[in-house]
């Protein structure tokens, strides 16, 4: 039979063996700490802090007592962050062989080895998670929406950012709203626009009218596309 008291305390019949609560004592003083002591008597944790209540350990006791913690805490975080990593590389080849199997479908692999070939020049390769595409092409950029969607991507999934040349800051809400018009985009999905203080070249200064800076597609959340997008990539190098 078990009974709950003020402050929560549970009695039992454990509570009332003298020799079990002797040796815990005992052990308690010999820097066991209350978990390890509950565990090996099967009692509750509340119940061993009560008994050892008026023990005052030595410092070297709490000090070792401590380092026993921190040692756990570490152990516990090594094995979470193994599991993790391991999950992670289970999910980026289950991703990179989804990219891989869309060769199967011939009504779109044209469109697709095309894209991957301009993601591949223009593309973010680097491992740190981002899905980007970068290019001043209207035409190229057009047709990379447009892809894009092969893959499921939707336009409001993309953030933008505009960079453009410091001579031509104050055509920036120009340039800004032709891709808007242009892409079918908000214009809250543009991030601060960047500006560089590069010299232009004569061509650039010749075809000023035809200036529309430069233009980052990221897609939000873009890890697992990415996977899947440099599976496709693999799938081709080993074609």
């Amino acid at each position: 039979m078990q009974v709950v008291f003020g402050l929560g305390i549970r009695y039992n019949n454990l509570m009332h063996n003298p020799k079990l609560k002797e040796r815990a004592v005992i052990m308690r003083k010999e820097g066991k700490s209350i978990t390890s002591i509950a565990k090996l008597y099967g009692l509750n944790k509340t119940t061993v802090s009560y008994w050892c209540r008026d023990i005052k350990l030595p410092e070297y006791i709490i000090k070792k007592l401590e380092t026993e913690r921190k040692s756990k805490a570490a152990i516990a975080l090594l094995r979470f962050g193994e599991r993790n990593r391991a999950n992670r590389i289970y999910r980026t080849q289950e991703e990179k062989m989804i990219g891989a199997k869309l060769f199967n479908n011939p009504l779109k692999k044209d469109l697709l080895f095309f894209g991957l070939g301009l993601y591949w020049g223009e593309g973010y390769k680097e491992s740190n998670g981002e899905l980007g595409f970068t290019n001043s092409n209207k035409v190229v950029i057009k047709f990379y929406l447009n892809w894009l969607q092969l893959w499921g991507v939707s336009k409001s999934d993309l953030i933008f950012r505009l960079t453009i040349n410091n001579f031509f800051r104050k055509y920036e809400r120009k340039i800004m709203d032709f891709w808007m018009d242009l892409l079918g985009v908000k214009e809250d999905q543009f991030s601060k626009t960047t500006i560089i203080k590069s010299v232009l070249k004569k061509g650039s200064l010749e075809n000023m009218q035809n200036y529309n800076g430069i233009l980052r597609v990221k897609v939000r959340r873009g890890l697992s596309l990415k996977n899947k997008i440099l599976g496709a990539i693999d799938h081709i190098a080993n074609y």
